[in-house]
């Protein structure tokens, strides 16, 4: 049996960007009852991005440029490495700006802060 190839992508990131990753596995751990990766946010937003948002859009837009020096890795399967290529696309058409792998986590992990932002409001 052939085992599907994985894609690392090595990413250099702001410390802001950093937290905002942090602060989303958080989230999606809790959420889940259950210890989450940064693969774990992509999947979760690739299911049902939200690029419709544009609190969203506006929140991710404020923290661009997201480059820095903080090295982390994102490895994805090949499949949802394809998933993941078609929302980079989708976020660049809707942001009218180039997203690169780096945006594209960065606004990952901004919906699922949002979404728990907006879970929390909801229940006060």
């Amino acid at each position: 049996m052939a085992s599907e190839k994985e894609v690392v992508h090595e990413l250099l990131v702001s410390k802001e960007a950093f937290a905002i990753i942090a602060e989303a596995i958080k989230w999606l751990t809790i959420e889940k009852l259950k210890f989450q990766r940064l693969r774990d946010v992509i999947t979760d937003v690739i299911r049902a991005p939200d690029l419709s948002n544009q609190d969203l859009i506006a929140a991710f837009n404020r923290h661009r440029p997201c480059d820095g020096r903080v090295r982390i890795y994102l490895r994805l399967s090949g499949a949802l490495n394809g998933e993941f290529d078609y929302l980079k696309a989708r976020l660049a058409e809707v942001t009218g700006d180039q997203c690169g792998v780096r945006e594209t986590v960065v606004f990952c992990a901004l919906a699922i802060s949002q979404r728990q932002i907006s879970l929390a409001k909801a229940a006060f």
